[in-house]
This record gives C-alpha cells, sequence and structure tokens, in this order.
C-alpha cells in the first residue's frame, strides 16, 4: 500500500517539474478522486474509500478509514514558500516529527521526503 502512494507522489511531482509553476503538485493530486481499498478490521471484507474520503462505513457496521498519508507540508521542500503566509509550515513540520516519533518511527518523515526525492531524481 505504501509503495503505491509514494508512486502517486512521484507522479504528481513529476508531471509537475515538467510544467510550469502554475500549481501545487499535491493540489494536483487531489482534483480528482480516485477509488482506494482498505481492508475492515472486524470482518476482513475489502471496503472501497474514495482518496477524498476520510472513513467508510463496512456493510458489518464497523467504521474503516483511510490510511494517514503524509501531506506536502510535511515533506516538500518548498511548502514553506508557497504556503507560509497561509499555514505555520515549521510547526506542522515539527508535530509530525512527533507524531511519527510517538509511533515509534521518529525518521518516517525524513524517509519519505527521501524516498520520494531519490524516486524523482531516478525517473524524472
Amino acid at each position: 500500500m505504501k509503495q503505491n502512494i509514494y508512486l502517486q507522489l512521484l507522479i504528481t511531482i513529476c508531471a509537475a517539474d515538467k510544467m510550469s509553476k502554475v500549481r501545487c503538485p499535491g493540489s494536483m493530486k487531489t482534483t480528482v478522486p480516485e477509488p482506494l481499498e482498505r481492508k475492515c478490521a472486524k470482518c476482513g471484507s475489502m471496503i472501497e474509500i474514495w482518496s477524498d474520503e476520510e472513513k467508510a462505513d463496512c456493510k458489518c457496521g464497523a467504521t474503516v478509514f483511510k490510511d494517514a498519508t503524509p501531506t506536502c507540508v510535511v515533506w516538500c521542500n518548498a511548502a514553506e514558500e508557497c504556503l507560509g503566509d497561509i499555514v505555520d509550515v515549521k510547526k506542522i513540520k515539527e508535530d509530525a516529527k512527533k507524531k511519527a516519533a510517538s509511533e515509534g518511527n521518529p525518521e518516517f518523515v525524513a524517509q519519505v521526503g527521501e524516498k520520494i526525492k531519490k524516486e524523482k531524481d531516478k525517473n524524472c
């Protein structure tokens, strides 16, 4: 699943590099919702959740949530330039690092950014 997320981010970034800086690559990703499949923890059924939704209800009555994915604010080097006037980018990045550390993987944010950068350099 995570490999697929990295691939989607890579495709978006590569496409943005080939275009003029009209829009943020992260905003392009959210313009067309895509179906995602998640397994219900209660009954094991596969549930369809759209990328613009946070959760869906299974037929068994359980609520299935979409996997948490780091936003561009967390991993993109241009986030402060792009969104600095709108949100506190440094605070969001610091909060994401603290959350990853509390979940047992303090290097998660750096790993995501590095993996995306390597794939981008290799494929763009």
